[in-house]
């Protein structure tokens, strides 16, 4: 279901992903066997990636060993984990600084990205839980599904945060999936795996946000990951946190930093002293990658602060209240189904202009200035290439003699590039002969300029090559809206599928699910020989609840338990509402003696669970009857049945208890739960 929401974003075409050169790099290096020669020959396909290789391996931490001066060189100092993550990292910022989402600050995204990523490696390495290069990569990208919908859904997204680019996760997440069906961690492991990284880094993405399994049944590897993005993430707010900020947001990142220690099981202290060697090497990542900081870089003791405001203030401040899912949500995607976005303004065209000859540029500049294009200079070809891979530029001037490389293998080099593809080039030139008009347009020059030339015949030859960019820039804006709305379309269907087979109050599958489920899990047990079991619940005496306070007690109850035993729920189960205050657990691939131990989890969920409601405190606690399906059973039914026969005697036996039938027959009283 979830591979289904994300094809139809990608079906827009926009989701964000590496260069082709990165992609290229990742595929490499997936396999410990990849040919180094076809890496170098990979990486020289984006110059400025080459240019960040090299200036990570000749940086102060390499400095003892020497410089290098090829990427060959570069690649195997800094390792293939190191030109990976280089790889991956720096394409991905540099391709996606900026969009249309306004409210989505993206030099702030990838400013906690980049904490977050930092942190995590640093953090397994002095853990020693998991490999550092494998946890930078899972905290880069554990938000990706973020940048995912401003690029997909820009307005809708835009209206979403709000205003507020620090809506925290667990607010912004379930008003995602209440309006795109999908939410971003989800979105995020789905890239992941789509870009064919470790299975355990995808799952991990998702358990950080308690998304997947709960308790024992979670691989080891991957409750590494998720409680180690869970830290990384806490530091990464900490160090992004504006220190004007309130001093209540400072005192709730401090105890959420300690609370988070607690759990992984080490001291408080040693997190923050962790904290404060993060910091430096964050600062170093942001200049290497191009993304800015952040002003609490330039504060040197950040985490010592906040071990002396934990000292000043022992009680943890109150969090913010959780929104109310079913109104809030509901009239926020009511309003941004019916947005409209603003008609942007068009931005003036933007024009890379190279010659060597500095007045040359200086009165090209003057004329395409006063028409009021956005030009910026280059002196050299190599300087050209630089700036058109930093800048963007949808048209090139250059001149054709050029020292070192020409402007005709500047074009040829351009061509070769995601990027260049798309720009439109005229060349400037001192001769116009057949052959040499030939060469221009056989290499990838759109059209040409001859020197001595007319000021007006310049202006009307970019005019010229403005209007080819307009046209394919609507055509491809025309295909991306085409494209988001199949995406808009699928949204819709997907949610009144959705709302056709969700119990509105607890939000579980309703009872019309439950039995299409349970009758294609029957056919595959049957076809397969694979044991199928369930387990029928029911809550005690939840009738003399809403007796006593009321049917909005009642709904408060049904929907705490419903929470509970999701959260407790082994991960592959089914858990649905198939009644007043009846459940239904379906245990696939499981036999009874597994889905009794589920259905003793979600029992002792439900006893401990204390529900507030207006001021009061009610204890519910739940009975079930589990049974498994054997020859004697001819159809769901009879299953159902004898799940509800153990469920009968376990309220004729006191309640609060799992009673298990084996074969259709109901247990004696010695072997009840």
């Amino acid at each position: 279901m979830l591979q289904q929401k994300f094809d139809e974003l990608r079906l827009t075409g926009s989701l964000p992903s590496p260069s082709a050169v990165g992609l290229r790099v990742l595929e490499l290096t997936q396999n410990e066997g990849y040919d180094q020669g076809e890496l170098v020959q990979a990486i020289l396909g984006d110059p400025a990636l080459s240019g960040r290789i090299l200036k990570l391996a000749n940086n102060v931490t390499h400095a003892a060993a020497g410089p290098v001066a090829t990427i060959a060189q570069a690649t195997m100092r800094i390792g293939v984990t190191g030109v990976r993550n280089t790889a991956l990292g720096f394409t991905l910022a540099a391709d996606n600084r900026e969009g249309l989402a306004g409210s989505f600050d993206y030099d702030l995204f990838w400013s906690r990205s980049l904490a977050t990523a930092v942190a995590a490696s640093v953090l397994a390495f002095e853990l020693k839980q998991m490999a550092a290069a494998e946890a930078f990569t899972a905290g880069l990208l554990c938000d990706i599904g973020k940048l995912a919908f401003a690029s997909v859904h820009p307005d809708k997204y835009s209206k979403l945060l709000r205003g507020q680019p620090h809506l925290e996760d667990e607010v912004l997440a379930p008003l995602e999936t209440r309006v795109f069906g999908i939410n971003h961690v989800e979105v995020s492991a789905l890239m992941l795996e789509d870009w064919g990284l470790p299975a355990s880094l995808q799952h991990g993405v998702l358990r950080h946000m308690g998304v997947g399994a709960a308790g024992p049944d979670v691989k080891k590897e991957v409750a590494v990951v998720g409680n180690l993005l869970r830290a990384s993430k806490a530091i990464a707010d900490i160090l992004t946190l504006d220190p004007n900020s309130k001093r209540t947001a400072w005192l709730r990142a401090c105890f959420r930093l300690d609370a988070i220690a607690r759990e992984l099981g080490i001291e408080p202290r040693v997190l923050h002293e962790i904290g404060d060697r993060i910091q430096p090497a964050w600062a170093e990542w942001s200049e290497f990658m191009g993304v800015p900081a952040g002003v609490a870089v330039n504060f040197v003791n950040t985490f010592a602060e906040l071990r002396r405001i934990g000292i000043e203030c022992p009680e943890p401040p109150a969090t913010r209240p959780e929104p109310e899912e079913d109104e809030e949500a509901e009239e926020l995607a009511n309003d941004i189904a019916t947005f409209e976005a603003p008609v942007a303004r068009e931005a003036p065209l933007r024009i890379l202009l190279i010659d060597d000859e500095e007045q040359m540029l200086r009165l090209i500049s003057h004329y395409l200035e006063r028409e009021g294009y956005d030009v910026v200079t280059a002196a050299s070809s190599e300087e050209g290439l630089q700036k058109a891979v930093s800048h963007d530029p949808q048209l090139v001037i250059s001149d054709w003699m050029l020292p070192g490389m020409s402007g005709i293998e500047l074009t040829k080099t351009l061509r070769e590039t995601e990027a260049g593809h798309k720009m439109y080039v005229l060349i400037v030139t001192a001769r116009e002969d057949d052959e040499q008009v030939v060469e221009a347009f056989s290499n990838g020059v759109d059209d040409y300029i001859v020197k001595p030339f007319n000021p007006r015949i310049l202006i009307a030859r970019v005019q010229a090559g403005q209007r080819m960019v307009r046209m394919r820039e609507r055509v491809e804006e025309s295909e991306r809206a085409q494209q988001r709305q199949v995406a808009d379309l699928g949204i819709l269907t997907r949610k009144l599928r959705a709302a056709a087979l969700t119990d509105p109050l607890t939000r579980l599958p309703n009872r019309r699910y439950a039995m299409k489920r349970l009758k294609q899990e029957w056919d595959v047990a049957r076809r397969l020989g694979k044991p199928l079991s369930v387990a029928v619940g029911d809550i005690d005496f939840f009738k003399r609840v809403n007796d006593e306070y009321g049917h909005d007690a009642g709904d408060a109850v049904l929907r705490a338990v419903s929470a509970e035993m999701r959260k407790s729920c082994r991960s592959g189960d089914v858990l649905a509402r198939v009644g007043g205050e009846e459940f239904l657990l379906i245990h696939t691939g499981g036999d009874a003696e597994a889905a009794f131990a589920s259905a003793e989890r979600l029992r002792v969920a439900v006893e401990n669970l204390v529900v507030q409601h207006e001021g009061r405190k009610l204890n519910v606690t739940l009975s079930m009857g589990v049974a498994e399906r054997n020859g004697t059973m001819g159809r769901v039914d009879d299953l159902i049945k004898a799940g509800d026969e153990g469920l009968y005697m376990a309220k004729e036996r006191g309640r609060n208890q799992v009673v298990r039938v084996d074969g259709g027959e109901l247990p004696p009283m010695a072997q009840a739960g």
